[in-house]
């Protein structure tokens, strides 16, 4: 833990590295937010039930967009060059 701004809630105090993808699949491959623990505990407690009904939840699936669209952009590179070869 170490002390600067939560990106969900904006208070600054102790966070904790969140894996916007869930390092039980993915590794530790991914982005990482820093989340105050309320918010990191609210966040997983929300994330196992059906329905999402804290809009704040939008927060973390933009950003694993983010990350997947720039994966998508990454692969294209390389996909690229590798035909020019």
């Amino acid at each position: 833990m170490e002390k600067d701004f939560c990106e969900k809630c904006e208070n600054y105090g102790w966070v904790e590295k969140h894996h916007v993808l869930p390092k039980c699949e993915f590794g530790d491959d991914g982005e990482l937010v820093k989340l105050c623990p309320n918010c990191h505990t609210d966040y997983h407690q929300k994330l196992g039930r059906k329905n999402l009904k804290n809009k704040s939840m939008v927060f973390h699936f933009e950003k694993f967009y983010r990350w997947l669209a720039g994966l998508s952009i990454i692969l294209i590179i390389f996909v690229m060059i590798f035909n020019f070869i």
